[in-house]
């Protein structure tokens, strides 16, 4: 039950969620990173302000595709480097030099991504590149005797890591957090067919 205290008035994780639109698990993320005001009771729960909520529903108008793009990048990278895999089969499965070039695509494709969530005429040309980035990496897995099971490990450790950058990192109005998601699906789901379809045909090329 919500309480005023000093004439304020404080909700609950879940009462908060509820008002912001938002699972109680993204506004513990948001609390965390500092995003939303929280107030910790001395039984560790958090509680959060109406005034602050308020505040943050004002502040928290839609941006610009391009300037959601950006923000995405950002935690998307910022992510990346905090969440190696060294230990996954299909990384023990590559040496150094190999990892680095893999970096360098998803550093290209993340940048392809990125054009492509931001809109505008040059959308069919960002999935392009995306494209040919999957088919390059699923080249360069295949030259490397990755499985298909392997390679496709490898591209949804990536795509988690995006995933976790639009869902947990940003404060995203729960419409715009859902078109972002889509668009990121449709442009992933094409780089993921066209890495398999390279690696496919480039392990049918070293086998014959």
């Amino acid at each position: 039950m919500s309480t005023a205290t000093d004439r304020q008035i404080w909700f609950t994780l879940g009462e908060a969620s509820r008002l912001l639109g938002v699972d109680a698990s993204t506004l513990r993320a948001w609390a965390d990173a500092g995003r939303v005001r929280a107030f910790r009771t001395p039984g560790g729960h958090r509680r959060f302000a109406r005034a602050h909520l308020q505040e943050f529903l004002r502040n928290g108008r839609p941006r610009r595709p391009s300037q959601v793009a950006r923000s995405i990048h950002r935690q998307g990278s910022s992510l990346a480097r905090s969440r190696s895999a060294p230990d996954a089969p299909w990384s023990a499965a590559l040496d150094e030099a190999a990892r680095a070039k893999i970096r360098r695509i998803c550093r290209g494709l993340m940048n392809a991504m990125m054009g492509f969530l931001a809109g505008g005429a040059g959308g069919r040309g960002y999935l392009h590149q995306g494209g040919r980035g999957g088919q390059l990496l699923g080249q360069m897995m295949a030259a490397r005797g990755l499985t298909p099971a392997q390679a496709a490990q490898a591209f949804l450790h990536f795509r988690g890591i995006m995933t976790e950058a639009v869902t947990t990192r940003l404060a995203l109005p729960p419409d715009q957090q859902v078109q972002a998601l889509r668009q990121m699906d449709a442009f992933l789901s094409h780089v993921l067919v066209q890495m398999l379809e390279a690696l496919e045909a480039r392990r049918r090329t070293i086998v014959s």
